[in-house]
């Protein structure tokens, strides 16, 4: 168990006041969420209902809100996490409880990043910046962390190194180990994430490729040691798709069948649909073009529509690919013409981010 959950728990145990214990009571719940110990999480939030949500002050019901809200983000990358934790900020705005809307504004810049809503990601940070003190280490690593992953997808990796290293100064300073452990994660997956897109637009060296395996085998290497249950289905993608990269094309389909299985994926950068296509576009480049054409005959372009655009924008360049490779691939549609409109959405959106973030560059 973490330093920070054994502090907690330790404050829970010695502390009278109602208020206070509802809030470490909510902090234990998100702890526990957080490494995937999902049961003992609802528990919390049980005896958080039963014991203070008939509290007339109304920050408990803060705290609840906040509490289910993370037991739904990593539990199951439920959409009603960003409704708990967006009630949550409004309530702690009305009631003027800095504490609380810090807290639930880092959680609510880290959702709105995810689902590449940047401008009111912005907005987030703002807000929990100028509500979190100096040494609000909860609030403060999650705020550092939204920014280090959001100029790293920006291209502006050395900025994102200075926010990381903030991120990791707060949660040291805090015993997180899972937020120690989510910034080596959320690196390696934005990394792979920024090489796949910037592949679609420019070839990329292969030095940043020997960088990312060795972030993997360390993310790999600190899951196993640590035996954290929440979200770890996302190794075998990042992997799969780091193969993809690396040309390892059989390696790569045995990682994507292990990612089909897994659970929870979040809707706007995971499909069945781009699993297939992946598969497909890998036994293409293993010269198994019979077996890609029968997986890549399902494969329905227009049901990834919801994606985020860096997701589509290496659909419709594997798809490209493909029709190059053979003419069963085609589908009816003006492949190249889609690229190159996607192509210049990501550069256009690439550089509004960049903008928007100008006020914590370096």
């Amino acid at each position: 168990m973490s330093q920070l959950l054994n502090r907690l728990q330790r404050e829970f145990a010695a502390c009278s006041d109602s208020l206070a214990r509802a809030e470490l009571l909510a902090r234990i719940s998100g702890n526990f969420a957080r490494i995937g110990k999902f049961d003992e999480a609802r528990q919390c939030i049980v005896d958080l209902r039963r014991d203070y949500s008939g509290e007339k002050s109304g920050p408990a019901t803060v705290w609840i809100m906040l509490a289910e809200g993370l037991l739904h983000l990593f539990s199951d990358l439920n959409p009603l996490a960003l409704d708990r934790i967006s009630r949550a900020q409004l309530l702690g705005l009305a009631m003027k409880y800095p504490t609380a809307v810090a807290l639930a504004s880092a959680w609510k810049a880290h959702l709105e990043f995810e689902s590449s809503q940047f401008g009111a990601m912005v907005q987030s940070i703002r807000l929990g910046l100028k509500h979190a003190h100096a040494d609000d280490h909860d609030s403060r690593v999650r705020l550092a962390m939204v920014l280090a992953n959001a100029f790293m997808i920006s291209g502006d990796q050395v900025t994102s190194q200075v926010w990381f290293a903030k991120a990791r100064d707060h949660a040291v300073k805090n015993g997180d180990q899972a937020s120690i452990e989510a910034l080596l994660y959320n690196r390696t997956a934005f990394r792979i994430a920024a090489i796949r897109s910037d592949r679609c637009i420019n070839n990329k060296s292969q030095a940043d490729l020997i960088i990312v395996r060795k972030e993997v085998e360390s993310a790999t290497n600190l899951q196993d040691l640590i035996k954290v249950g929440a979200l770890t289905n996302h190794i075998h993608l990042w992997n799969a798709r780091l193969f993809m990269l690396e040309r390892d094309f059989a390696k790569a389909i045995s990682q994507l069948a292990s990612s089909r299985q897994g659970a929870p994926f979040a809707n706007y950068n995971f499909s069945q649909q781009m699993i297939d296509l992946e598969m497909a576009y890998c036994l293409a480049n293993l010269g198994e073009i019979d077996d890609a054409l029968r997986v890549h005959s399902t494969v329905d372009l227009n049901s990834m529509d919801h994606l985020d655009i860096d997701e589509k924008l290496v659909a419709f360049s594997m798809q490209s690919e493909l029709e190059t490779m053979d003419a069963g691939f085609k589908r009816g549609i003006d492949t190249q013409s889609r690229l190159e409109q996607l192509k210049l959405q990501y550069v256009s959106d690439q550089s509004l981010l960049r903008s928007s973030l100008n006020e914590w560059s370096t």
